[in-house]
């Protein structure tokens, strides 16, 4: 049900002069702190609601609504408790906050940080003043993250603050050049708490250093994440797919595989209702995925136990992905009118774990049990669900320059592949995992239909490769055939000597999105890469007209890539080539085969316009201090400044 706080949906009041920039104000304009004011019997009774739902059972309700609505974390892992819900009618988030304070603590902030630093962070301020908890500010750091300064426009809204707790409510967008706006990709949550008496009265004041681990920290979340998910069902089947004792080889990175005999459930249909990862070694085990062998109901599979490079050829058909997950991300839960298949006449009973162990200190003697737990349903659902790989073919045909601060490749699921492969009525996505290794710090897919382009599917500007969540998505784009669909990630390379290339170790890179949808179709993989005969049209101009003799025309492509001496010109037409050259395209079945219907070499890429920030609508003269021209600042080829 929606919560129905205090303002109008999607407005935001203006407040600022043209012209105007509040970090000029003089320093004796009033410093009031917004005292907390009594709250709308509307947000009162919210209030009691939300602590209901944080203090009672919640075999308790009928409805269940704390089990979709309110999402918590331990910011400190044991102690300090934040629970918030989303209300995507009032463009709002509720904040509530348990044991912020107690008997040492004269105060508490919590805000949001680009990327977890606490330069240009925008912070909530909760004090103590008098033997009170009465006090908040909204406030802004500075661009190296010492000072603490009051904003102009103050947008912490309190309701409740004691000895213990606080609760407070924030717009998704405040149309305040100093705040970040709340977005539904990865957020950088900052908090700490102190008892030294504060400075708030003043214009600026150094930030407090707290360095205890139990006294401050970062956590990134996604806030506005979708409603989770409840499974209808009661009596569910459950099955572990997990690595047995496998030994980690003291290698930078390895992909173990292990072919594993279902039991006899399999000889009934089911749906895979949720699967749940089971890592035994969190800071080894990088991302893993289960694939169903699809052969026949009684060809057998070997058994095979070890590196993925001397998988026997006969299990090369377990292929199909059933269940993924990668660093940061948890439970991930189908939503009740879908299923993903397992089981049933004619199902071959053998499935494949995949584990990609990244060791970059190369210890030796580590054992691994990692896998999964999946729940399974016997009552069918409505819809038979699948997963459906994105982006970029895993390929060294694709390079990023060192030095770029994000530099863009894209991987697309062109019109024609989704013409030949989709039903008349489309696809619905409803999840998504976006996935690349150590250099990416932004990843998207956009929709177009035709030369229309629609509401983008999944977008994280602030992705960490440590925090890989499989998200259910708040909105659930339909793709019909002849739609396309374009994955870009944008890369960091400014601590590389020498050029990153596409491919599967940890040192390589990889741009993915893994989407979960339904109806199930034979679409397992729609990805590109850049076509063979453009490559080696590169390489001839890049000897002969460029004169980078390293470059050798019946060599190894990652040898020439990494013999060119870059220049900004040169990573510019190497930008160029990508995005309007043919694409070599992956249209491909979960058998690896391509769809017939035409050849997938030479393919044109979808054309994508490049987007310059706009002001939006809602906040006329908005124009957000940390945007800043290409020649300015750390921005992308967008002109966008990411960090």
């Amino acid at each position: 049900m929606p919560l129905h706080l205090n303002s109008q949906p999607g407005v935001c009041h203006q407040r600022r002069r043209h012209g105007h920039d509040p970090r000029q104000e003089p320093q004796q304009q009033k410093n009031k702190l917004q005292q907390v004011q009594s709250p709308p019997m509307e947000l009162v009774m919210l209030l009691l609601l939300m602590l209901t739902l944080l203090t009672r059972p919640l075999s308790a309700f009928s409805n269940r609504l704390s089990d979709t609505k309110l999402h918590e974390i331990y910011l400190d892992e044991k102690e300090i408790k934040l629970s918030w819900m989303v209300d995507w009618y009032k463009q709002e988030v509720l904040f509530h906050l348990q044991n912020a304070f107690n008997e040492q603590h004269r105060w508490f902030y919590l805000g949001f940080s680009k990327r977890g630093g606490l330069a240009d962070a925008d912070i909530c301020f909760f004090e103590n003043q008098n033997g009170f908890f009465n006090a908040v500010t909204d406030t802004y750091t500075s661009p190296d993250g010492r000072w603490v300064r009051k904003d102009y426009q103050q947008d912490c809204e309190v309701f409740k603050m004691d000895e213990f707790t606080l609760a407070f409510k924030r717009k998704f967008d405040t149309c305040d050049p100093l705040d970040l706006r709340l977005h539904e990709g990865t957020m950088y949550v900052v908090w700490a708490r102190g008892e030294s008496e504060l400075s708030l009265e003043d214009h600026q004041f150094a930030l407090p250093n707290v360095t205890s681990a139990h006294e401050a920290g970062v956590k990134m979340l996604q806030i506005l994440r979708a409603d989770k998910i409840l499974i209808p069902e009661k009596d569910l089947d459950m099955v572990e797919i997990t690595l047995s004792k496998a030994p980690i080889p003291s290698e930078e990175t390895t992909y173990w595989c292990h072919v594993q005999r279902l039991d006899d459930f399999v000889k009934h249909r089911h749906h895979i209702v949720q699967f749940e990862p089971l890592i035994k070694n969190p800071g080894i085990v990088h991302h893993m995925e289960v694939f169903h062998c699809e052969g026949g109901e009684h060809e057998e599979m070997p058994l095979y136990n070890g590196d993925c490079t001397n998988l026997p050829a006969k299990a090369k058909v377990c292929s199909k992905v059933m269940a993924l997950w990668a660093m940061g991300a948890s439970t991930f839960t189908y939503p009740p009118e879908a299923g993903l298949p397992i089981g049933g006449p004619g199902y071959n009973p053998y499935v494949r774990l995949e584990v990609h162990f990244n060791n970059p200190e190369k210890q030796a003697g580590l054992i691994d049990n990692s896998g999964f737990r999946i729940k399974m349903s016997r009552t069918l659902r409505q819809f038979d669900a699948a997963v459906m790989e994105l982006g970029l073919e895993y390929t060294d045909k694709m390079a990023i320059p060192p030095g770029q601060t994000a530099f863009p490749l894209s991987g697309y699921c062109v019109a024609d592949c989704t013409k030949a492969a989709l039903p008349a009525t489309g696809i619905i996505i409803f999840g998504s995992q976006l996935h690349t290794h150590l250099r990416g710090v932004r990843v998207l897919t956009r929709h177009f239909r035709g030369d229309q382009e629609l509401r983008e599917v999944n977008r994280d500007d602030y992705y960490s490769n440590h925090f890989q969540e499989m998200r259910t998505l708040h909105y659930k784009p339909r793709v019909l055939p002849g739609d396309a669909l374009v994955t870009t990630c944008y890369y960091n390379t400014l601590n590389d000597t020498r050029t990153a290339l596409g491919g599967f170790s940890i040192s390589d890179e990889m741009c993915v999105n893994y989407i979960h949808y339904y109806p199930a179709t034979k679409l397992e993989v729609c990805k590109s890469s850049v076509s063979e005969e453009t490559l080696e049209n590169y390489f001839i101009y890049m000897k002969r007209t460029e004169h980078q003799r390293g470059i050798h025309l019946n060599g190894a492509r990652s040898a020439n890539y990494r013999s060119i001496e870059w220049s900004q010109p040169r990573v510019d037409q190497l930008y160029t080539m990508y995005i309007q050259e043919p694409l070599s395209m992956q249209c491909n079945t979960s058998d690896g085969g391509r769809f017939a219907s035409q050849s997938w070499e030479g393919v044109a890429p979808t054309a994508v316009q490049i987007k310059i920030p706009i002001h939006r609508k809602l906040c006329p003269n908005y124009n957000p201090l940390w945007l800043r021209p290409l020649e300015k600042g750390e921005c992308d080829l967008l002109g966008e400044c990411i960090y």
